[in-house]
C-alpha cells in the first residue's frame, strides 16, 4: 500500500472550506426534519401517519446507498481525487431537488400528495448520499494528526453552527415571509436550496489544493469489507450510541413546531428564535469541548453532554406558557450540549476510522463514512416516523389550511413526544457507549494487519 497524507498544519483557509460545506449539509439534512413533517399535515393535508411513513421509507435505500457511494469513492481516480468529484455533482443536484421537494403537483387527496413527497424525498436522499458520504469521508484523510482531525471536526461544527441558523431560523420567517401555507413553503425552498448548493460546492473549490491519502489497493468486495467493519467494536458501539442519540433528537425535531404552537401557545416565528440560541451556542462552544476532551478524554465529554442534554429536555415538562426566559435558558443549554456530544462522535469517528486503518492495512474511509452516514439519515428519518405514528395515535387532525384546533389529548401528546423521545433515547444513547474503549493509546501502538475473512492476504 502506498499512500500520501497531508501531514503538515492545515491552513485556516481549508478548515474554513470544509467547514462551510456543512452550511448547506446541514440545511439539507435539518430542513426536511424540521419542516417537511408539518408542511404535509398543516399546509397540504397529509395524514399524519402517511406522512412520518413519507419521510422514512426513503432512508431505507439509503441503508443500502450510503455504504455504496463510500465504497465507489473510495475506488475513484481522477484527476480531482477520490472525493472531490463527488462533492461537485452532489452540491449541483442537492440545489435542485431541495427546491422541488416543496413544490407539489395538485392531487384530490392527502395520501397521493404524501406518495408524492416520497418519492422526491427519495431522489433527493440520494442526492445528499453523492455529496455527504463523501464530505465526511474526506475529514479522515486531511490530516494524519487525532487532535488535528478534531480541529478539523471543531471546524465542522461552526458550519453546523450557522447551518443550524440558516435550517432553524429562517424557514418559518421565509414561510411568513412568502405568504403562509404551501406559497410560503415554495418561496422557503427556492432561498435555502441556493444556500445549499453555494455552500456545498465551497468545499470543493477550498480543498483543491490539500494532499489527501489515495491508495493502489486492489478493489475489495464490499461484503468483505462490511465484515472487517463489523469486527471494529469501537465503531460498532459508538454507531449505536448515536443512533439512539438521533433518533430521540428527530422525534422532537419533528414536532419543535407543533409544540411551539400548541404547547406553548406561541406563533411559528418563535421557533426561530429558540433555535437561534441552539445555534449561536453550537458556534461558540466548539473551543470548550476541543479542551474539554483534551483533558478528560472524548468518551467522559460525549457522556457528560448527553446527560446533560436529556436534563436540558427534561425541563421543559415545567415550562409554564409565557415563561420565556426559562425557554431561552434552555434552548441555550440544549444547543451547548447538542455541540458537544456532536463534536464528540464525529471526533471518535475519525479515531476509529483511523483505528481501522491501522488494523486492517485497508483504506476504507468511504465504506465506514457510508455505513456512518446511512445511521445518521434512517435515525432522523425513524424519528420522524415515531413523531407521525404518535401523533397519529394521539388523534392529530391533519389540514391543508394551518394549525387547527385539536383536541386536549393530541395537545398532551404532541408533549409527550417532544420531550419524552429525545429522553429516553439519550439515556439508551448514555448505556450504549459505556462500553467504548478506544483510546490514544491504541491508535498509536502497532497492531497487525488482518487478513481479509476471505482468507486472501491484505496487499502492501
Amino acid at each position: 500500500m502506498s499512500d500520501t497524507a497531508n501531514t503538515r498544519p492545515l491552513s485556516n483557509a481549508v478548515y474554513a472550506a470544509y467547514g462551510t460545506g456543512w452550511i448547506g449539509g446541514q440545511v439539507f439534512r435539518d430542513v426536511p426534519a424540521l419542516i417537511l413533517l408539518s408542511f404535509m399535515i398543516t399546509a397540504i393535508g397529509v395524514p399524519p401517519a402517511v406522512a412520518g411513513a413519507a419521510i422514512f421509507i426513503p432512508k431505507l435505500w439509503i441503508v443500502f446507498c450510503d455504504p455504496l457511494m463510500g465504497l465507489w469513492s473510495d475506488r475513484t481516480k481522477s484527476r480531482w481525487g477520490r472525493r472531490r468529484p463527488f462533492l461537485f455533482v452532489g452540491s449541483i443536484l442537492c440545489g435542485i431537488t431541495f427546491n422541488l421537494l416543496f413544490n407539489i403537483p395538485h392531487f384530490d387527496s392527502g395520501t397521493a400528495k404524501g406518495i408524492y413527497v416520497g418519492l422526491i424525498y427519495t431522489v433527493a436522499s440520494i442526492a445528499f448520499s453523492i455529496y455527504s458520504v463523501p464530505y465526511l469521508t474526506m475529514a479522515s484523510e486531511l490530516s494524519t494528526n487525532m487532535h488535528e482531525r478534531t480541529i478539523v471536526m471543531s471546524w465542522r461544527q461552526v458550519g453546523l453552527g450557522f447551518g443550524l441558523i440558516a435550517s432553524n431560523v429562517m424557514p418559518t420567517l421565509l414561510i411568513v415571509q412568502g405568504g403562509g401555507g404551501e406559497a410560503g413553503h415554495q418561496f422557503m425552498a427556492i432561498v435555502l436550496g441556493l444556500i445549499c448548493g453555494v455552500t456545498m460546492f465551497v468545499t470543493f473549490i477550498g480543498t483543491r489544493s490539500v494532499p489527501l491519502i489515495e491508495s493502489d489497493q486492489p478493489a475489495v468486495r464490499l461484503i468483505d469489507q462490511m465484515c472487517l467493519a463489523a469486527k471494529n467494536r469501537p465503531f460498532l458501539i459508538l454507531l449505536g450510541s448515536n443512533f439512539a442519540q438521533l433518533v430521540g433528537s428527530a422525534a422532537s425535531y419533528a414536532t419543535i413546531i407543533l409544540f411551539t404552537v400548541y404547547n406553548l401557545k406561541k406563533e411559528i416565528t418563535f421557533v426561530s428564535l429558540m433555535t437561534l440560541l441552539m445555534a449561536i451556542m453550537v458556534i461558540l462552544t466548539p473551543p470548550v469541548w476541543t479542551a474539554l476532551s483534551r483533558c478528560i478524554g472524548k468518551k467522559p465529554t460525549f457522556i457528560l453532554s448527553i446527560i446533560c442534554f436529556f436534563l436540558s429536555f427534561l425541563a421543559f415538562a415545567w415550562v409554564e406558557p409565557g415563561d420565556d426566559i426559562t425557554l431561552y435558558v434552555i434552548s441555550l443549554c440544549i444547543g451547548t450540549f447538542n455541540c458537544g456530544f456532536s463534536l464528540m462522535a464525529f471526533s471518535m469517528l475519525l479515531d476509529t476510522i483511523a483505528y481501522d486503518r491501522k488494523i486492517s492495512g485497508l483504506n476504507r474511509e468511504g465504506v465506514f463514512s457510508g455505513i456512518w452516514s446511512a445511521m445518521d439519515k434512517t435515525a432522523f428519518a425513524f424519528g420522524a416516523l415515531l413523531a407521525g405514528l404518535g401523533l397519529s395515535y394521539f388523534g392529530f387532525q391533519e389540514s391543508a389550511g394551518g394549525f387547527v384546533a385539536q383536541s386536549p389529548e393530541t395537545i398532551r401528546g404532541i408533549m409527550i413526544t417532544y420531550i419524552g423521545a429525545p429522553t429516553i433515547f439519550a439515556a439508551l444513547s448514555f448505556v450504549i457507549m459505556l462500553g467504548y474503549q478506544l483510546n490514544e493509546h491504541d491508535l498509536a501502538e502497532s497492531v497487525e494487519p488482518r487478513p481479509l475473512p476471505t482468507g486472501r492476504p491484505i496487499a502492501s
